[in-house]
């Protein structure tokens, strides 16, 4: 995530949905424990944790839905 973070910026990496079993892991939802420990371990800040725990894949979702 640093990396990427790094990279392309905070606002455009978030943490995938591959949780499900139709794929294989390092880890399953379980592990989002470690990986929010992982973050602020990387002394990413409470707004960019929540960004990639979800806010940016809401944003999308949100952009990418029709408007009624």
């Amino acid at each position: 995530m640093r990396y990427a973070a790094n990279l392309a910026g905070v606002e455009h990496i978030a943490l995938g949905s591959d949780f499900d079993g139709a794929c294989s892991v390092p880890f399953d939802a379980s592990g989002i424990i470690a990986v929010t420990q992982a973050l602020i371990d990387e002394h990413f800040t409470d707004d960019e944790i929540r960004l990639i725990m979800g806010g940016n894949a809401l944003r999308v979702l949100h952009a990418g839905l029709p408007r009624n």
